[in-house]
């Protein structure tokens, strides 16, 4: 490992070096997990980019067990009506390691701190080493090798477990989720890349989803009637940029734009107005 091979080195930058290698592994394994279930997840949806955040994410909003190690194993015999699970022989297929999403988010967050940032002078006649601690960093470096180690040793990886219920968003995209992790009010994102929707996640009696375009009603200046403006969209744009939204029902098109105004509230009982 190229890691292991700067830390015979032994020099303080061969050592700083190995700490990037070592973080940037971190965030591979992540990053890796996130990939594999990526179909159950819009990219617009994850909000942060770090290793601890985006395993959490995933957790939440496609595997519940992305991070606990599973087995795959399929019985030496095929199915047959009095059929016994706990009978059979089976064979095993492959193992997905599990791992502490904390736990990669301590190591990596120590490495940054221990070897990757120059350390902030206290005062005029402050020396500032060019490395971090030597000992301190190679120690963290070590007990991420481990892990790392640990981690080689799957076989397979999984997409996630489940029921899943799919929509179609306006753009032609097809997306799916994990049923059972999907919450009333919910506002989840196309996958589809360049695409600004979300939709509102309603729950009905049934049990079944609804999925709504998140949007703001606007009215048409021509007809007066209601246009629905995606949010995403409308967020995007910059202070003053001009849009044009196609009215469907006379075809008019309409110019819309950020603009600063005055918002006046209602007065309080009571109150004064100078």
């Amino acid at each position: 490992m190229h890691i292991k091979s700067l830390l015979d080195e032994d020099t303080e930058s061969s050592v700083c070096y190995a700490a990037l290698e070592a973080r940037l592994a971190l965030e591979k394994i992540c990053y890796d997990r996130l990939r594999q279930r990526h179909d159950y997840i819009s990219h617009a949806d994850l909000r942060a980019w770090t290793p601890g955040h985006v395993v959490q994410r995933v957790m939440e909003e496609v595997d519940g067990n992305v991070a606990v190690t599973k087995t795959l194993s399929i019985s030496k015999r095929p199915a047959h009506p009095n059929f016994k699970p706990e009978d059979e022989d089976y064979v095993e297929i492959g193992t997905e390691v599990g791992f502490k999403p904390q736990h990669i988010a301590r190591m990596w967050q120590a490495l940054s701190n221990l070897a990757l940032h120059v350390r902030l002078p206290e005062h005029r006649d402050d020396y500032i080493p060019a490395y971090g601690d030597k000992i301190k960093t190679r120690a963290k470096i070590e007990e991420v090798l481990a892990e790392l180690e640990r981690l080689s040793k799957g076989t397979m990886s999984f997409s996630g477990l489940g029921d899943e219920v799919s929509f179609d968003c306006h753009c032609g995209q097809k997306n799916r989720r994990r049923a059972a992790l999907l919450k009333n009010g919910q506002t989840v994102s196309c996958y589809k890349e360049g695409c600004p929707r979300g939709y509102k996640v309603a729950l009905q009696e049934d049990g079944s989803f609804v999925f709504e375009l998140d949007s703001v009603a606007i009215s048409c200046s021509a007809c007066n009637a209601s246009m629905l403006a995606p949010r995403h969209e409308l967020l995007k744009m910059k202070y003053e940029q001009p849009a044009t939204i196609t009215c469907s029902k006379c075809g008019y098109q309409n110019q819309i734009k950020w603009v600063l105004a005055r918002a006046d509230l209602p007065p309080k009982s009571g109150a004064k107005l100078y």
